[in-house]
This record gives C-alpha cells, structure tokens and sequence, in this order.
C-alpha cells in the first residue's frame, strides 16, 4: 500500500490551526459560562423585583407578629407572591424542610376551556376540575395529551354548586360524566341538576402544564392556520426536579446559595442557588428566608433577644425557573454576538499558518537540494547562511559538514599512506624484536658450546652466568610483550581501589636510592599526598618505568626533580632533549632515542607505561624544558 506524504506547509498549518481552535475552545466555553451566568442573575433580578412586594407586606404585616405560614394573612399575600408571572414554580417550605405548597403564580386550580357553539354563535366556557380527586385528573390529563394533537370534542355533564353570572364562573361543580368523543373518560353518580356542557377543547391549564389545543370552527374571528398543532407548556420535571431538590437535599440546596441582593428596597435577603439539571433541563432558583423575629431563644447561653439566623428562621420561598437547551442557547448567542470577531480571526490564522510555513518550508527545500549537491560530490554548491534563527545554524551545520565531507575525501589518501606508515612500523617491530631476540639467543648458543669445550672452572662459571644474564633477558622480553599484549587488546583488568601515590613514589624513590647514589645524580623531590582511585600494582609500574627511564638517560652531576601533587605526577631529568622527530615515536616499542646508552632495557617500558594509563584514562605526556626532559601523567 502507498503510503501518503503530506507537505510540511499543511502539517505545520494543520498544527498551528489546532492551537488556535483549542484556545478559542476554551474561550467559547469560558464565554459560554458568562452567558448561562448573565442570563441566571438577569432573570434572577426580575424574580426578586416581583418578591419585593411581597417581601414589603411579608415585614411590614407579618413577621411584626408571629409568623403562621398556614394563616390567612400570610397565604393572601403569598399567592400572588410573583405578580402573576406563570412560567416561574413556587414553593414554600418550612423551617424544616418541609414542603407546605408547590404551585405556580396566577393557577389556582386546573381548568379546561371550551369552545361552544349556541345557534350561530361560538363562546368559551371555562370549567374548573379543581373538585376531580387526583386519579380521575391524571386520568384525564393522560388521554387529553395522548390526543393533543386532534381536534377533541368533549361533552361535559355536571352539577354546578355555584353560578356567577356576572363573569360566567361554575364553582363547586360535581362531574357526574365526562366524554372525549365517543369515550368516557370519568363517571360518577351525582344528585342534582346536571348542566351538559359540550364544545371543541381549546386549552387546558394547570399548575403543572398549560396546553392550547388545534381546533378549526366555523366563523372563528381568527384564522386557523395557526393552530394546526398543538402548544404543550410541561410543568411536570420543574415541580419533581424542585421537590427532589428540597426532599433529598434541603439543607446542601439551601446552603448552597449566594446572597444575591438584587432587590431596591431592604425588606428581607434573596439568595441565589446553586443550578441544577433534572431530565436534561436546567433550572435556577432564587430563595427568599422568612424571618421570624418574634421566637424567643431557649439556649441559657443567649442573652435576652439574641438571636441566631437559623433559629429566627420561620421557612423559606423558593422560586424556581426552567431553562430548556440553556447551554445551546447560550452557545448560539455567544458565537452570533462575536462571529465577526471569530471570523476574521480564523481567516487571519489560516493565512499566518501558511505564511509560516513556507517561510519554514522554502529554506528546508534549499537544504534539500544542497545535500543532493553533496551526495554527488559537488561541494562548491552556495548554502544561505545569513539566517539567525533555528534553519540558519541547521544551514550553517549543512555547510559545515560539506567543508568536513570535502576534507575528509581529500584526506583519505593521506589515511591510506599513514596505514602503509603502520605497516611498515609493524614490520619495523617484528624486525626489532626479532633483533632483540636474536642477539641473546645467539649468546646463549655461543657460550653453551664454549662451556663444553671449556676445561677452566673459573672460565666456565662466568660463560655459565653470561649465558643466565642472557635467558633473564630474554623472559624479560618475553613477559614485557605478554603484559603489553594483553594492555593494548584491553584484557588486562584493574584492581581499583584508593591509593596514596605519595607511599608509591617514596617506596620507588628508596628502592632506587642506592642507583642514584652510584650513578652519582642529584635527586630533588616536591611531594604532597595524592588519593586517587587506581590499581596499585600497575600505576606502581609506570611510576618505576618513568624513574628508571629518567636515571638511565641522566649523566653524572646532573638532577632528577621529581613531583607529586593533587594534580598529577611528573619527573623532569636535566640534560640533553630527545630530538622533535621522536618526541612522537617515544612511546613505541622497541623504540630508542639513545641506543647506546639504552642497551640494558627491552624497549617496551613506556609502550606498557602508555598501555596502563590509557586503561585508567589519564592524560600523560612527554616534552622538552629548558633543563631537559620532563614525562608527566594526570588524573
């Protein structure tokens, strides 16, 4: 399968576009909040101005006196609490959390209006159910929303307690029967006359929905292309929803609330609850506290009419307000009140994420093709360095690494002659320890036929101990290139641990003592203690090859200064310098600047000494002073 490639201009478009709408997420739902909490406190601040009247009476009337939140006074002022606003639930608690009334401002009762027809003329007639007992009104309000978008007729038979025929009220009324069509929905035995009542329905109202029918009658004085369908206002989740609230959670819901002091008179304190959702609806719900001021304290610990809020507390009105698809609404009028602003921005953003990125991209393609200039070996190929940002040092690197590239192509050859170079030391090695070897071997085989012939003792003796010196050399030899066989392939493991080089040098200086005594050299020494992790044994070695080496290349009269420091260690021998074109060959084997006065050593001392630093990563060095030669190591 192909795989796509995307260009990087829409990648880092893509990127920078992602960015933004993230932002603009969380300021659409930043702003989304301040819409849902100016709509909450705006409609909140139009429920308190309705309380205040009521509030006023409440003070002024009622809590002067001790507060009966059952009695007459107090209901005739708290039914019209909201001044005939329908849409909004009331309900009283008491101080307990008890619910005494849940209804809504201005629906006393439920009520169903009828269209009748008497000869050629069309009346309402309004009949009040409040008298239905609670089965036979849910019974009716379920088939009357099952057909809610009918044209229902309903025949009504009842006896009417009360007439009043100045406003065409029925009270006291007793339904003997009660048909929606042809089905009958209620029927009771009823004494009395019996009033029939039968039209086309054309709304119904109660504290828990308001619901105008579609109904088509002749010489109706509106049209009725309007009232096609239905208009169902529910009711029903605002009253669970605060009643579940109050019953489950009273005194979290009530405590939950902000003082929210809206009102333009100081008659009482209204707070503002915490919102809720039930059924996917939101609600909001201003509570007002009724104080009653009159309640004496029974606490011994109170003082005469000192009071506390909750014990003053005589219950509470809550009002609550349902919002359907507040979050929606909220999100629409926030994005049309700053589409212009999103808008343009978006557009900006697009057209900068673009420029952006061929500004990012144009370079990267430039770099592209010099490193195919490169592959093909043209490094004469111009890169743009002028660049002061991220793609300038990568161009500037690119450009770099072409010098470099070039350099080390022209180098090569130079590579290849400095093997050739190695080929020849290597056979320079084989050809001196071949030497080296073939020198005592031949003295031994010598001196091994002259022992034979030999009748003298004495002289025997000494061609025997000749013969010794020479097989010492060679096992010499022979270990020195074992140890620095197994140095340089990196086999030889190391003791480590912590040492004082100040107890090697003085140990190695003393063993030695009796050399630079009969060889007639000065020795000076500066030595302060030196703790380093190392192995002993081996550091030992190279310690004792540095002294050794700079005794033996030391004539008589002459000075060894030998010092030892935190730093490192360095031993300095006065006299003549080893010439520049060895300086770099001093640490091979076999390799000797003075033969003739290097007879009695293999050659391999400082090739083991290089080997041993090198497996402990110390820097180490020879070089000419003034007085002389001067081998050193640090740490």
């Amino acid at each position: 399968m192909k795989k796509i490639n995307f260009s990087l201009v829409i990648k880092i478009a893509c990127i920078i576009l992602l960015a933004f709408l993230a932002v603009l997420g969380n300021e659409i739902r930043l702003g989304i909040e301040r819409y849902i909490k100016n709509t909450l406190e705006t409609d909140a601040e139009l429920t308190i101005r309705n309380l205040d009247k009521f509030a006023k009476n409440y003070v002024e009337k009622i809590a002067v006196n001790q507060v009966d939140l059952s009695s007459d006074s107090f209901l005739r002022f708290y039914r019209h609490a909201l001044s005939g606003d329908l849409t909004k639930v009331k309900c009283l608690v008491d101080a307990d959390g008890n619910i005494l009334d849940m209804s809504r401002d201005g629906v006393d009762g439920p009520s169903l209006s009828l269209m009748v027809k008497k000869e050629d003329t069309n009346y309402a007639v309004d009949i009040d159910f409040s008298s239905l007992s609670q089965s036979d009104l849910e019974k009716f309000e379920k088939i009357i929303l099952q057909h809610q978008d009918s044209q229902l007729e309903i025949s009504v038979d009842v006896h009417v307690g009360r007439y009043n025929k100045y406003n065409g009220e029925m009270r006291d009324l007793s339904f003997q029967k009660i048909k929606i069509g042809d089905q009958t929905v209620i029927e009771h035995q009823v004494d009395g006359e019996i009033t029939h009542i039968e039209g086309v329905a054309s709304s119904y109202m109660s504290a828990r929905m308001e619901l105008l029918f579609p109904y088509s009658v002749d010489n109706l004085s509106y049209s009725s292309n309007l009232t096609q369908k239905s208009m169902l206002t529910d009711y029903h989740d605002a009253f669970k929803g605060l009643q579940q609230q109050i019953q489950k959670h009273f005194e979290s819901f009530k405590d939950s609330g902000r003082e929210f002091n809206a009102s333009i008179y100081d008659y009482t304190q209204y707070y503002l609850i915490n919102p809720y959702k039930y059924n996917g609806k939101y609600y909001s719900t201003i509570m007002m506290r009724l104080e009653d001021w009159t309640v004496v304290p029974e606490s011994d610990g109170q003082e005469d009419g000192e009071l506390t809020l909750e014990q003053a507390t005589a219950g509470y009105i809550f009002i609550t307000q349902e919002y359907e698809n507040l979050p929606m609404k909220s999100f629409q009028q926030f994005m049309y009140d700053n589409s212009s602003t999103y808008i343009l921005a978006i557009v900006l953003i697009i057209v900068m994420c673009f420029v952006v990125a061929y500004m990012i991209v144009r370079p990267i393609k430039q770099l592209e093709l010099a490193a195919w200039r490169i592959s093909r070996k043209q490094f004469d190929y111009p890169i743009d360095t002028s660049r002061h940002d991220e793609l300038g040092d990568l161009a500037r690197s690119v450009d770099k690494m072409s010098k470099e590239l070039e350099k080390t192509i022209n180098n090569l050859h130079q590579e290849i002659e400095r093997v050739q170079q190695l080929e020849s030391v290597r056979k320079e090695f084989v050809s001196n320890f071949t030497h080296e070897i073939k020198t005592p071997l031949g003295i031994i085989n010598g001196f091994s036929e002259m022992v034979e012939l030999e009748k003298d003792e004495k002289k025997r003796n000494e061609y025997i101990q000749i013969i010794q010196s020479e097989t010492k050399r060679i096992n010499e030899l022979v270990l020195a290139m074992l140890d620095l066989s197994k140095l340089e392939s990196q086999n030889m493991t190391l003791d480590l641990e912590e040492v004082d080089l100040l107890d090697i040098v003085d140990e190695t200086l003393e063993s030695m003592a009796y050399l630079f005594e009969s060889q007639e050299v000065q020795l000076k020494t500066y030595l302060d203690s030196s703790i380093i992790e190392a192995d002993p044994f081996k550091i030992g070695m190279v310690i004792t090859n540095f002294i050794s080496n700079a005794l033996r290349y030391t004539e008589p009269h002459e000075q060894v200064i030998v010092n030892l420091d935190e730093h490192g260690f360095s031993i300095e021998n006065t006299g003549a310098h080893i010439p520049e074109e060895d300086i770099e060959k001093i640490w091979l084997s076999f390799h000797k600047v003075d033969k003739a006065r290097n007879e009695g050593g293999t050659g391999l001392g400082l090739a083991i000494c290089k080997a041993i630093l090198d497996l402990h990563h110390f820097e180490y060095g020879v070089k000419n002073t003034e007085r002389g030669v001067l081998f050193y190591f640090t740490y």
